[in-house]
């Protein structure tokens, strides 16, 4: 009995030890969970600056962008009628010609900056981020991205197809004359008659074909829909920092 007295005793204070062991890499964990929870927040906190920083500058680009293609949609817009004699008529050379020089010069091309996104899907840090609504806009940003660039890139191609039609009957010329540029030789394409070109059923329906495809690229499926996902993302972000 005073063997099995002791023996009761010792496995207590045996399973008093243990227990208090158990109790002590608990209370350790759980310090290190709370340490490494601060360290994950903190490179969350960085990661939402440095996105925020990169999608206003997006936003800037998208806006700019789109305000652009709709010059090139308004100019296509005027230019249009044109095909009318009866109006073409009544327009002078150089207002066509700087119709031409906003279709002409300058192409779709929206390049965002993505950086730091490329970096926090590449590496997997994609899952730093609690909020899971900011985590599924930033991982569909990139395919978003691809869509709308195939839009981009047809109507780049008929642009390329209008400019090589413009060459046969036009003047690049007399399009950098009329803002100002000056040439100290004459050339054949003085005496160019830029109003021929509306008469061309392949250079109306090329102009048309581009019309559509610049009117879509402004809208919700392509840069007016990444426009809402950078807004989207942006406000996500906030709603992040504010708490």
């Amino acid at each position: 009995m005073l063997i099995d007295n002791k023996f009761s005793k010792y496995l207590i204070y045996a399973i008093g030890e243990i227990i208090l062991v158990v109790i002590g890499i608990l209370i350790a964990l759980q310090i290190n969970n709370a340490s490494n929870y601060k360290k994950q927040r903190k490179i969350e906190q960085k990661y939402l600056l440095l996105l925020e920083s990169e999608f206003k500058n997006n936003l800037t680009k998208v806006n700019n962008e789109i305000q652009e293609n709709q010059q090139r949609i308004d100019a296509v817009n005027e230019m249009v009628p044109l095909f009318d004699k009866s109006i073409s008529d009544t327009v002078s050379n150089q207002t066509i010609f700087k119709l031409f020089s906003k279709i002409f010069g300058t192409s779709l091309n929206y390049e965002p900056s993505n950086g730091v996104l490329t970096d926090i899907l590449s590496s997997g840090k994609l899952d730093l981020f609690q909020n899971e609504r900011l985590r599924e806009h930033l991982a569909s940003f990139e395919s978003s991205m691809g869509f709308y660039k195939q839009q981009e890139s047809v109507a780049n191609s008929i642009k390329t197809d209008l400019q090589k039609l413009y060459y046969k009957k036009g003047s690049v010329r007399n399009i950098m004359k009329s803002f100002g540029s000056e040439f100290e030789h004459q050339s054949i394409s003085e005496n160019t008659n830029v109003k021929e070109i509306f008469e061309s059923i392949e250079f109306e329906n090329y102009l048309l074909d581009y019309y559509m495809t610049i009117v879509g690229a402004n809208n919700d499926n392509y840069l007016s829909g990444l426009k809402k996902e950078i807004e989207g993302i942006l406000h996500e972000i906030k709603e992040d920092q504010n708490k």
